[in-house]
């Protein structure tokens, strides 16, 4: 089983970058070889053993979207987890492949740094460690320590009376500094306390009454490390826990098999095909879109095709900065230098309805018509083209130069970046029909988690407020931006 997991790292690291940057021209071909069919299909953790569940739920924890218990149970938890993965690794949503990039992610730590399970006897309790770079500093008062050499994190664990205990969690919460509460379990043989320290590092402690004593296990790392501490905490478990491993002959190592064989395919057909010289991206230049404010300390979103190979990027006549693009979100992050009294844009909550009345604001064909322009219109589905999850479809009038802007709700609060509009002349060639107010809008929760993983907390309102039309348009004209590609 290792050896085999061993010759799929080795040969697929490259393989997965091809994949994802091509995977969409891929399925089409795929999809004609019945072996390989199944790897497009969307995700479904029926047919997981436990094992494998459980393997899944480590390595997400790792990637940092999983905060829960290591127990196998595929819950929403999990499932949610392996969506929000599969979002920011591959813009969409999950599918049977993507379970094996994730494993591999996994057995590459393992391979680096032995984490895996171990049991503590004195303890009665498991422990997810780096046992390959464990290092055991010297004991403390009430502690036997070890920390891991290649990070921050460190471990420690004793058995104590009950005041020690109570003195270990007091310690714990009087070290938080942050505004709002630290997180605190209190029960009658289980006491959980999580701080985070005036240098933004986690302290967590966990005690278990076992045996007439209580068993304390401490985590400690900085921020940067902070998806390791949280995968730690996630594993520990009274009494010996199974090793973390793939089942043999289970479906995960199925899939990864056809992985395998789908990576060699491609690798033979890479080598095949001639040669092509390469050339840089022409600078476009000459386009123009629309943008708008996601913070006041200048960052603006709008559609990555909107300042592709630019020269030099323009927000309302002011050089700005590409941060972040993502061509599978079709978003780009932009930063500037805002001029006085440019307002922030107010994401919803929650997600856009059905049949809402909804506002596009942008500048469409700029020189041709004047200014900031607006359009209303309703969300007609809350699927894209091709039942496409990241976006819904609206009614609302979008035409060139409107990609970027904001999509808002009645509320003046945004759901969406407008993105396209269904090509009437393509559609009526091949239908015999002409499409009427076909457009679409990248959904309000992607450009959201876009944001977040730039480290932009985008301005939430949870208020049930009511605007004039006229107010709405005011409103969001003091965050709407115009967008040149030079």
């Amino acid at each position: 089983m290792r050896r085999f997991l061993e010759e799929l790292v080795f040969r697929m690291r490259w393989v997965f970058i091809l994949l994802l940057s091509s995977a969409f021209s891929l399925v089409g071909a795929i999809t004609k070889a019945q072996d390989y069919q199944e790897l497009f299909k969307g995700f479904n953790s029926a047919g997981l053993t436990y094992t494998e569940r459980r393997y899944l739920q480590a390595a997400l924890a790792f990637e940092g979207h999983y905060v829960g218990l290591l127990d196998g149970d595929w819950g929403r938890l999990s499932r949610e987890a392996m969506e929000r993965y599969s979002y920011k690794e591959f813009g969409r949503a999950s599918e049977e492949w993507h379970t094996a990039v994730l494993a591999l992610s996994f057995f590459d730590r393992y391979e680096r740094d032995g984490w895996d399970m171990r049991y503590f006897p004195a303890l009665g309790m498991s422990v997810m460690m780096p046992l390959k770079t464990l290092v055991t500093d010297p004991p403390s008062d009430h502690f036997v320590n070890y920390r891991h050499s290649g990070s921050s994190l460190s471990v420690s664990i004793g058995r104590h009376d009950n005041a020690t205990a109570t003195n270990m969690h007091r310690f714990t919460i009087d070290a938080h500094t942050r505004r709002e509460k630290p997180y605190s379990v209190r029960k009658t043989n289980f006491a959980v306390s999580s701080a985070v320290l005036s240098d933004g590092s986690t302290l967590y402690t966990r005690s278990n009454f076992i045996n007439g004593a209580w068993s304390t296990i401490m985590v400690s790392a900085s921020a940067r490390d902070l998806n390791a501490l949280q995968a730690v905490t996630s594993s520990i478990a009274k009494g010996q826990s199974r090793a973390l491993d793939i089942t043999v002959d289970g479906k995960l190592i199925e899939v990864l098999r056809r992985t395998m064989a789908l990576a060699n395919s491609t690798e033979q057909n890479e080598a095949n095909a001639p040669a092509q010289p390469s050339a840089p991206l022409p600078k476009r230049g000459g386009y123009t879109g629309t943008g708008f404010v996601v913070s006041a300390d200048g960052y603006v979103l709008t559609n990555a095709h909107v300042v592709e190979n630019c020269g030099a990027i323009l927000v309302d006549g002011v050089k700005a900065e590409l941060i972040d693009a993502s061509e599978p979100f079709d978003l780009a992050l932009l930063k500037t230098n805002l001029p006085h009294g440019k307002g922030v844009a107010v994401f919803s909550a929650t997600p856009a309805k059905l049949n809402s009345d909804v506002t596009v604001i942008g500048y469409p064909y700029a020189g041709l018509l004047g200014g900031l322009n607006v359009t209303r219109g309703a969300v007609s589905s809350l699927k894209g083209l091709g039942g496409d999850g990241n976006t819904l479809q609206i009614t609302a009038p979008v035409q060139s130069g409107n990609s970027g802007g904001p999509l808002l709700a009645s509320d003046g609060e945004v759901i969406g970046v407008v993105v396209a509009k269904l090509d009437a002349a393509i559609v009526e060639e091949n239908l015999g029909d002409v499409p009427q107010n076909v457009n679409f809008a990248i959904r309000g929760g992607i450009a959201k988690m876009f944001l977040a993983q730039n480290q932009v907390e985008p301005e939430l309102s949870l208020e049930d407020k009511r605007v004039t039309p006229e107010e709405l348009a005011e409103t969001a004209a003091s965050f709407t931006s115009f967008i040149e590609c030079k």
